[in-house]
Order: structure tokens, then sequence, then C-alpha cells
């Protein structure tokens, strides 16, 4: 079974491949992203979409489950 994460751990992840880069800047730029949607989403102020979900290699799964 693929690891599932959460969130709060796709913003973590995102944080720290904009460290690797050195800045927020450098990993939007390198990934052909606007610098400020890459801190919107670190801010929680927009979902990261696909093209950061890509960036980080990864792909959003929607789940539901039976009320108990």
């Amino acid at each position: 079974m693929k690891k599932q994460l959460t969130l709060n751990e796709v913003i973590a992840l995102l944080r720290r491949r904009c460290e690797e880069f050195g800045s927020q800047r450098a990993f939007a730029l390198d990934s052909n992203i606007s610098p400020q949607y890459i801190t919107d989403v670190l801010r929680r102020k927009r979902e990261p979409g696909q093209m950061v979900l890509d960036a980080l290699g990864l792909r959003k799964v929607v789940t539901y489950e039976v009320k108990q």
C-alpha cells in the first residue's frame, strides 16, 4: 500500500523542498509555478494544485468512508 499523506504533511514536504532549493522563489521558478502561489499554499490560503503536486511527486486521492 502506498503511503498516504495528510495536508499538513504535504505542506511540510513543500516547505522542505523550498529549503532544499534555497528559497520559495527558487523552487517556484524551477517548477514553473508562481512564487505567490507557493506562498499561498504554505500559508494555507490555497490548497496545493496539480502543478505543486507534480513538483512534489504526489497525486491527490479522495476517499470516502461509511459513517459509524
